[in-house]
């Protein structure tokens, strides 16, 4: 049985971009997650049954704080390596960085990459 378990819009601080008031000052990302789940048809009505949606928060924020990326498409690879690699469960990872205060001349409400990876990649 395939579940689906979503995070929306986590809020991180981050040091992320190529410019130097984006490494020194830092920004806003939200960030969504979007896990495939494969569970047991029996699986048990228990948070060790499944994927637990604060922990996938708390491992994106550990990526995000390790280290200060150019690209947002790097820090996007990187939190779904680190979900596939911590959840055994999550055969599929969509993990989308948005970026709201991008240094460009345009006017939009963000910017933001999203990378899809799985266990067959």
């Amino acid at each position: 049985m395939t579940d689906r378990i979503f995070v929306s819009n986590l809020r991180l601080h981050g040091h992320h971009g190529v410019m130097d008031a984006e490494k020194s000052l830092g920004q806003k990302f939200m960030v969504d997650i979007d896990c495939r789940v494969i569970r047991q048809a029996d699986a048990i009505d228990r948070l060790g049954g499944t994927v637990n949606y604060a922990d996938l928060c708390d491992l994106a924020a550990e990526v995000s704080a390790q280290d200060d990326f150019n690209l947002i498409e790097t820090l996007a690879h990187d939190i779904a390596a680190a979900i596939l690699s911590r959840f055994a469960m999550v055969h599929e990872v969509v993990v989308t960085v948005r970026k709201p205060s991008a240094p460009i001349k345009h006017i939009v409400d963000h910017v933001g990459v999203s990378v899809t990876r799985g266990r067959d990649d």
